[in-house]
């Protein structure tokens, strides 16, 4: 009986730790492995993570360097501790909007070094010297992942107003930047979309102010 009884155990045993060896190892949190190479600059690791998200079917794809790139020009224009997530994705979204919109460049690249555009990205402090900060990269993650809160026309922001005023966010060392859409307002939408949008309340009017401005 007891011969039976250690059979058992033992067998018990070794069943647990090949159910063990054989589970499925958990998919590592590429988001963050991805988040802190930009930081970091390593783009080696940067690449590996990307490629470890875009493994799996039916996500939205990533690339490093577009991160990074996205990542320095919202720290350029809305890096400053004080300012708001909200800000951040503003800046964001008008460039990926911009590379979505027929008038301007296809890609993310050409939209950040158009000529006449995003003043100083010309710049090795732009280039080079600039270290994207966490709320930044952050921010570029979530738009790169779908994440929206304008609406497609909106490729114009800062200080001057440049067509229709979609949203403001007013700031007290930054004044007022203002996120204006498209003069040509027909090429992004049909009124089937503009119904969605504007029941989706990605359409309600932004007024921002930081608490600095108070």
């Amino acid at each position: 009986m007891k011969r039976l009884i250690l059979f058992l155990t033992a067998g018990l045993m070794w069943l647990s730790m090949a159910t063990g060896a054989w589970a499925e190892e958990p998919e590592p949190d590429w988001l963050s492995l991805l988040t802190e190479a930009v930081l970091s600059g390593d783009r080696e690791a940067g690449i590996a993570a990307a490629e470890g998200w875009n493994a799996v079917e039916d996500r939205p794809r990533l690339d490093y360097d577009e991160l990074l790139l996205l990542s320095k020009l919202i720290t350029w224009e809305a890096g400053s501790v004080w300012l708001t997530d909200e800000l951040r994705l503003g800046v964001g979204e008008v460039a990926l909007n911009r590379v979505a919109s027929p008038e301007f460049p296809d890609t993310l690249k050409e939209v950040v070094y158009q000529e006449g555009q995003y003043a100083g990205t010309d710049t090795y402090d732009f280039q080079v010297a600039l270290q994207p900060t966490r709320p930044c990269v952050e921010a570029a993650l979530r738009l790169l992942l779908g994440e929206r809160i304008l609406e497609p026309r909106v490729v114009f922001e800062g200080h001057a107003v440049q067509g229709k005023v979609h949203s403001v966010f007013r700031d007290m060392h930054y004044g007022s930047i203002y996120f204006c859409e498209s003069h040509f307002p027909e090429l992004y939408e049909t009124p089937e979309e503009e119904a969605l949008s504007a029941a989706s309340g990605f359409a309600e009017p932004l007024t921002e102010v930081s608490e600095n401005a108070k």
